[in-house]
């Protein structure tokens, strides 16, 4: 059977746009950065939504991480934040670690 990567989708809790790739860490619609209690699901069609085997390569199964300095999100393969430059070995937190500490 092959393996297909599918992404997932948040909505956006400041305008209301649904169904925003969660490559995304802003909502194209209104320009806010997607908070780190932001809940991810999966489209009902899966099959449209697989991802391309170049998109697939430039996904990781590393978590995304959070800037020790102004607490913005980066995503995994993000050496520096995007925000402020700091380098990620300043970060102590990674995103799917705030999550777990706070369920």
């Amino acid at each position: 059977m092959e393996q297909k990567r599918i992404e997932g989708l948040w909505d956006c809790v400041f305008c209301g746009s649904r169904a925003i790739r969660a490559r995304f860490a802003t909502c194209p619609n209104c320009g806010k950065s997607r908070g780190i209690d932001t809940v991810f699901y999966l489209p009902e069609d899966t099959g449209e939504a697989a991802l391309t085997e170049e998109q697939a390569a430039k996904t990781t199964d590393r978590p995304d991480w959070l800037c020790g300095y102004c607490d913005s999100y980066n995503r995994s393969d993000a050496a520096f934040c995007k925000k402020c430059g700091a380098p990620r070995s300043h970060s102590n937190e990674d995103y799917g670690t705030l999550h777990k500490d706070r369920d």
